[in-house]
């Protein structure tokens, strides 16, 4: 399975590797107590890694890609079959569709006999 890549500063197209998160820790003097009360600031950021045709890997944040084919098709043909304009509309108030996969299902189903998907039931009080 390979995931293309745009970058969006350079506009040059990468294979996604992974993903993940970068962590860091910084610490500063703080302004009254010096270094006897540094300031401490840390957090994490997510990059994702990404090969270039030389199969060089390289980081970028993941705030500047953008997906642009899965496995050879465009990322909008992947999610049509589960986009709100393909949900079928259903008449039979017995009866509703599957989020995952839009086919009809019973109201009394817990999993859906056509994708498998488990559904929560809510109790109504």
């Amino acid at each position: 399975m390979a995931i293309i890549v745009r970058h969006g500063k350079s506009n040059k197209v990468f294979v996604l590797i992974g993903t993940g998160y970068g962590a860091y820790k910084a610490t500063s003097p703080s302004f009254l107590g010096g270094n006897l009360f540094p300031h401490e600031e840390e957090g994490e950021i997510p990059v994702a890694a990404v090969s270039n045709e030389k199969g060089e890997i390289q980081w970028f944040y993941t705030n500047e890609l953008k997906v642009i084919e899965i496995d050879g098709a465009k990322v909008g043909e992947v999610l049509a079959p589960y986009s709100m304009a393909s949900v079928k509309t259903i008449d039979d108030p017995n009866t509703n569709v599957c989020p995952a996969c839009a086919n009809e299902i019973s109201l009394t189903d817990a999993v859906c006999p056509s994708c498998g998907l488990v559904f929560q039931i809510e109790d109504e009080e």
